[in-house]
């Protein structure tokens, strides 16, 4: 494939302990090439998941998802000629996992980097070694967006994706790079009567898992050892029970559940 998800990122002011919610349930692994001051960057050993501290004037959550591509300036071309609405901008030379950063026609944020650009990809080095044959892993970014088709025509056009036939079902565009499928999902406010209006932008992750039963089995276990590993749970209320149904409805997996920050992930075993 021309290009592939390579990491997917979210905001949190508990980010340290987020981050062994996902190595404790999931099993990724850390990089300890990453500084104590800035955040903490997990993986699968093909993706990473970069959990960030949150800082003044941002919100937390999931916050945008890393391309990794065979040719920088064949995407900049790509957008320039037929995506006029998205735009692109270079990174500062120390930032490691991108050397650009854009957004597609709605806005949704992505970053850019070139494959074997051994200054932009070290950080995934110790996961991708020490965790390449790992059982559980991210399989999905989730995006809720007002222009939908317009957005999956660009991840197409520019990067390639091709529809993930076996997800025809479900509401939005799936596109996959051959591992991680990208969802895209229409916005628009009658989709959130009854509960309270979630602004266009990032929705959910997903996760394959070796077997279901094994890992609520674990989710449950983790949770009775640590409470700060539990995750929020879903429904119990007439609005949370309306959240519920939207995820359960959207989701491409046979688990909907949520990390301790309360961000929404899709798991599935098939």
């Amino acid at each position: 494939m021309f290009a592939k998800i390579n990491h997917m990122a979210m905001i949190s002011p508990n980010y340290p302990m987020l981050g062994k919610f996902y190595e404790a349930v999931f099993g990724l692994k850390t990089s300890g090439r990453t500084s104590p001051l800035g955040s903490v960057v997990y993986g699968d050993g093909y993706v990473g998941l970069n959990i960030l501290p949150r800082r003044d004037g941002y919100v937390g959550g999931l916050d945008h998802f890393g391309m990794e591509v065979d040719d920088c300036q064949k995407v900049l071309e790509r957008m320039k000629a037929k995506h006029p609405k998205a735009n692109i901008v270079k990174r500062p030379s120390t930032r490691p996992f991108a050397a650009y950063s854009g957004h597609d026609p709605d806005g949704n944020v992505f970053d850019l980097a070139q494959k074997k650009d051994d200054t932009r990809s070290d950080i995934y080095a110790d996961q991708a070694s020490s965790n390449a044959s790992a059982q559980r892993y991210l399989n999905k970014f989730a995006i809720r967006t007002p222009n939908a088709e317009q957005c999956a025509d660009f991840y197409m056009d520019v990067f390639e994706l091709v529809p993930d036939n076996k997800k025809k079902n479900v509401p939005g565009y799936h596109l996959t790079d051959g591992h991680v499928t990208l969802s895209i999902m229409p916005w628009s406010i009658p989709i959130f009567e009854g509960m309270s209006i979630k602004r266009p932008g990032p929705d959910h992750i997903g996760f394959h898992v070796e077997n279901l039963e094994a890992f609520e089995a674990d989710v449950k276990r983790v949770a009775g050892l640590n409470p700060y590993l539990a995750p929020v749970p879903l429904g119990g209320s007439r609005e949370s029970d309306v959240r519920k149904a939207l995820f359960q409805n959207n989701a491409t997996g046979k688990l909907q559940m949520t990390d301790p920050d309360g961000t929404w992930i899709d798991v599935t075993d098939e």
